[in-house]
């Protein structure tokens, strides 16, 4: 769910250098700490949840304007290493396809990888107190929480707010040009235009919210539910790899 779909050119500079700064320094310290014989033992792996990555993010749902991000996921399966450079790769990977900029590479890892670090630990820490589907579900909510906030509060600053609306309709153009008092108009107006069912305004926005939600921790705790009975070893076995 959590992911800027805003092309080149709408993020300052400052912005979109500094998530790429940041991203590849996380990327450094983690890769500094790998155990070696373990990460290519996950490889195959990795692959695996990288691709259904890209398939997820790359379908919207249909009954809602959002997509699957499956991070949390990721980070349960890969840890907290190998699942934030799977967030990068899979993003870059979008970028290409225009699903968001090239320059907001950095960023979207730096909100996903925050989706893919608070699953990893807060899953590893319920499971052992609560009922595996209860953690897992918990886990998602909680993480992807986090990463819609960093994600709203990075492009309200950077962007606007009427640029954080599920898959709104704006003009990039005029709102670059235009500067502010268009964002702010933009906003309120794309609010008041925004229906799902019967709802309109901010009630709609917060159901499309809740039901994305709700459906991205549902389909998370039948994966891990599943492979906890197909491959326990894939959620009980788990090595932090990437944290020391």
């Amino acid at each position: 769910m959590s992911h800027i779909h805003l092309p080149d050119g709408i993020i300052p500079v400052s912005w979109w250098l500094t998530g790429y700064v940041v991203t590849f320094i996380v990327m450094a310290v983690l890769l500094k700490k790998f155990d070696t014989d373990s990460m290519r033992k996950k490889v195959p792996l990795t692959g695996v949840v990288a691709a259904t990555m890209l398939i997820a993010m790359s379908i919207p749902l249909g009954i809602i304007p959002l997509h699957f991000s499956l991070a949390v996921l990721c980070g349960i399966l890969l840890g907290p290493g190998l699942g934030f450079i799977t967030v990068f790769v899979v993003n870059f990977i979008l970028a290409l396809f225009g699903h968001g900029g090239i320059t907001v590479v950095g960023l979207n890892t730096l909100v996903m990888g925050s989706e893919v670090l608070v699953g990893f630990y807060i899953f590893n820490f319920l499971k052992e107190r609560i009922n595996l589907p209860r953690a897992t579900f918990t886990t998602t909510v909680a993480a992807v929480l986090v990463s819609l906030s960093l994600m709203v509060g990075i492009v309200g600053v950077t962007a606007g707010l009427s640029e954080t609306l599920p898959h709104h309709d704006c003009d990039h153009t005029k709102h670059v040009e235009v500067g502010h008092s268009h964002g702010h108009e933009c906003f309120s107006e794309k609010v008041s235009d925004m229906h799902f069912i019967a709802f309109t305004g901010w009630t709609a926005i917060l159901v499309i919210l809740a039901t994305g939600l709700v459906l991205e921790a549902t389909v998370v705790t039948f994966a891990v539910s599943y492979l906890a009975k197909a491959r326990p070893d894939l959620i009980f076995d788990h090595k932090e790899e990437g944290v020391g």
